[in-house]
């Protein structure tokens, strides 16, 4: 048999075996979104959108009080007004009272203030039910710089989901300026679901807080790291690469608490996951990716 007919006996066998290999080669690079990707960031969002939530009322209520800039102690014990706050504490068996500490001076405020729910709880307008209480512990002039706020929780829960850790709020940049700058740490951060699974969260951030006339849209921007466990007990990191944008207006009418804005890595069993946020809408959409395949995921969480 003369060459040019052996090669062209074979070209139809080079070109299956091209195929195949071609074939094998895009599913090896085919991504397959298992639930358990999925799972993974729904709870690592859900999670942070918890302590971020708390955060947020924390730094409302040392906010609607003078006593917290000035040290003024006109009463000890004194309920704290709800006028400057918003529909999470509407409930009328909600209250919010501070107390000063014997070493508060004028230059130095110090002191409590004690959010609490009681044990019936509070139902909010968009169906939230919080219970027990937050112990929002002040030191220094709020908002200036130096100045600390440590969040405590008290048989806290929001929708059954029971909050602990220690979170420390301390002011980088003082209230003079449009956007004040905070570092945040969460030591022994630790969410239960009503069915004994839980989530351990560490965190390392630094938050900018850009206030507007309207303290409804207000938002603040996060930038840091974090480390944890989720509900399946794997352990995660996770690594902030485009400051995470969130709106205290798309908590309050539409019910997001997680930023809805911006990027960050999650790895968990050495599998790394980028999640995109959007570009500011007030959903629970993300686009997550790994090895260069994309899928647009709902955050569905439990608030």
């Amino acid at each position: 048999m003369n060459n040019a007919k052996k090669g062209s006996l074979l070209k139809p066998f080079v070109y299956l075996w091209i195929a195949a290999v071609g074939m094998v080669t895009s599913c090896e690079e085919k991504v397959d979104f298992a639930a358990d990707d999925t799972e993974s960031v729904e709870n690592e969002a859900a999670t942070d959108s918890y302590y971020e939530d708390s955060d947020d009322m924390s730094a409302l209520v040392v906010a609607a009080d003078n006593g917290t800039l000035t040290g003024s102690r006109s009463s000890a014990g004194r309920e704290v007004s709800k006028d400057k706050l918003d529909g999470r504490f509407a409930c009328a068996t909600t209250k919010v009272t501070l107390d000063f500490s014997t070493d508060s001076k004028l230059e130095t405020p110090h002191g409590i203030i004690t959010i609490s729910f009681g044990t019936a709880g509070c139902t909010d307008a968009r169906g939230n039910v919080r219970k027990g209480s937050i112990v929002v512990e002040f030191k220094g002039r709020r908002f200036m710089p130096g100045s600390t706020i440590v969040t405590r929780f008290v048989d806290y829960q929001l929708n059954g989901i029971k909050l602990e850790g220690t979170r420390t709020i301390a002011n980088s940049q003082g209230s003079k300026e449009d956007a004040p700058k905070f570092t945040i740490v969460l030591k022994e951060g630790k969410a239960t679901w009503p069915d004994g699974t839980t989530a351990k969260r560490e965190v390392n951030l630094t938050r900018e807080w850009v206030r507007a006339s309207n303290p409804m849209n207000d938002s603040w921007n996060i930038s840091g790291s974090a480390t944890g466990s989720n509900r399946n007990e794997k352990a995660y990191e996770l690594n902030i690469t485009k400051p995470l944008v969130y709106k205290r207006e798309c908590a309050l009418s539409s019910k997001v608490f997680m930023a809805v804005q911006g990027t960050k890595e999650l790895t968990v069993d050495g599998k790394k996951i980028t999640i995109d946020y959007g570009s500011g809408e007030c959903d629970r959409l993300v686009t997550i990716t790994i090895n260069g395949e994309s899928k647009e995921v709902e955050v569905k969480g439990d608030i």
